[in-house]
C-alpha cells in the first residue's frame, strides 16, 4: 500500500488512520509532512512571541535599556522563540518516537514519528489557546482553565508543583488517546506496557517543562 500520509485525518479518524498507516509498505510524503510540522511549530512559536507573550523578564528591564538595545533584545527574543519552535518539534517528533520504538516488536520508527506528528499538532493547538488567555485574561499558561494548574494553586504555593500540574490539561488527554491508538496498532505491545511508557514519557517532558519555568527560562514543552 502506497497511500500518502494525511495527518489531519488522523485527528478525526484515528482508528482508520493508524490501521492504514500500519498497512503502508512505504510512507509517501513522509519528508514533506515532517518538514510541514517543523514549519508549523516555528510559525506558531513565532506568532505567540509576536504578541509579547513570555517577554515579561525583558519588559521589566525596558526602562533601563535604550530604545535601540531594547529593539535588539526583542529581535533576539523572537529569533530564540523560532529556534525553540524547531527544537520543540524535534523533541516531540523524534525523541518521544525513539522511546516508543524501544518497546516495539515490529513497529517502524518513521511510522511512530507520524504518530507523534498528530501529537505535535494537538500540542500546538493548545499553545494557540494561550494567546487569548494572555491577551484578554492576563493568565499564564499554567493558569489555563483547561489544565490542573488552576486547582493546584488553591492547594499549594510551590511553583514547581504548579507548573508541573499546569502541564496536564484536556489537550493532554487527547494526546494520550492518540498515542495509545497509534502505538497499539504499530507495535502490538501489551496494554500495560504501552500505558506505562506513555505516562512516563509525558511525565518526563512535563517535569522538564516545569523545571524550565521554575528556573524562569522560556518554556518549551
Amino acid at each position: 500500500m502506497h497511500r500518502e500520509v494525511r495527518l489531519f485525518r488522523g485527528l478525526k479518524q484515528p482508528s482508520i488512520f493508524f490501521y492504514q498507516l500500519n498497512e503502508m509498505e512505504a510512507l509517501k510524503g513522509y519528508k514533506k509532512r515532517v518538514s510541514f510540522l517543523f514549519l508549523l511549530s516555528i510559525i506558531i512559536f513565532g506568532l505567540i512571541s509576536s504578541f509579547g507573550i513570555g517577554m515579561d523578564p525583558l519588559s521589566k528591564d525596558m526602562t533601563k535599556l535604550s530604545p535601540t538595545v531594547f529593539e535588539l533584545e526583542k529581535f533576539l527574543f523572537f529569533l530564540g522563540r523560532l529556534l525553540a519552535g524547531m527544537l520543540y518539534a524535534a523533541i516531540i517528533l523524534f525523541f518521544s518516537s525513539l522511546i516508543f520504538w524501544t518497546i516495539s516488536n515490529e513497529g517502524e520508527y518513521r511510522k511512530l514519528v507520524i504518530t507523534q506528528g498528530l501529537v505535535l499538532i494537538i500540542l500546538l493547538l493548545e499553545k494557540l489557546t494561550y494567546i487569548p488567555l494572555s491577551l484578554f485574561s492576563s493568565l499564564e499558561w499554567y493558569s489555563s482553565p483547561l489544565s490542573l494548574g488552576v486547582i493546584t494553586q488553591y492547594i499549594t504555593s510551590k511553583s514547581y508543583v504548579i507548573y508541573l500540574m499546569g502541564s496536564f490539561s484536556l489537550f493532554k488527554i487527547w494526546v494520550f488517546y492518540i498515542q495509545y491508538k497509534g502505538i497499539k496498532q504499530l507495535t502490538h505491545q501489551k496494554n500495560w506496557i504501552i500505558w506505562l511508557v506513555i505516562l512516563l514519557t509525558n511525565l518526563f517532558l512535563w517535569s522538564i517543562n516545569a523545571l524550565l519555568a521554575f528556573l524562569n527560562i522560556s518554556t518549551l514543552i
